[in-house]
């Protein structure tokens, strides 16, 4: 099975994300957009996982996330991969937060002791809102999102199946942070 490991995001934090989504499709062109129940922050992205491997890696993390508080969080700006004039992936950033940053570097060092690569790109805290699918175009300015905080109290080890509608997510263990 395909999996990666996301932050969670609140609900209201999702519907405010998908708002600011629908106000950006009049002006931009070319993008798929990702849907509200997609809407998280990627921890790590392990690809296709054997399913005998799958209570190895959650005992690995609960310790993890036993002994981490929520995280504070603040959606700061609008931006593109690997930038905006020929982005790959559209997205709201999100604050620095040393403590996950942290946590994504625990993540990191203690999956690939199971085997698993380690990233080689610096962590950006970003929540990915479209892809760009073909010509790409902005129309307008573009509004900014508004600056909202929120807490981040759980997370997920999530199962992504392919399928030509786009991908499905299913949550396959969920974690509160800080037990």
């Amino acid at each position: 099975m395909r999996l990666f490991i996301a932050a969670l995001l609140p609900e209201d934090i999702k519907r405010r994300i998908s708002d600011y989504i629908n106000g950006l499709k009049p002006d931009i062109e070319g993008v798929k957009w990702e849907k509200p129940d997609k809407l998280h922050v990627t921890l790590k992205f392990l690809g296709e996982v054997d399913d005998t491997k799958l209570a190895q890696i959650n005992n690995t993390l609960e310790s993890l996330y036993r002994k981490q508080s929520p995280f504070k969080m603040s959606i700061t700006r609008f931006g593109g991969f690997p930038g905006l004039r020929s982005p790959r992936v559209l997205f709201v950033g999100l604050s620095e937060n040393e403590e996950l940053s942290k946590l994504h570097a625990e993540i990191q060092e203690q999956l690939s002791a199971l085997g698993f690569q380690t990233d080689s790109r610096k962590f950006i805290p970003h929540v990915t809102i479209g892809r760009v699918k073909k010509k790409f175009g902005i129309k307008d300015t573009l509004p900014l999102p508004e600056k909202t905080a929120f807490e981040i109290r759980k997370i997920g080890v999530i199962k992504s199946e392919l399928n030509k509608g786009g991908s499905v997510y299913t949550p396959v263990e969920l974690f509160d942070l800080g037990g």
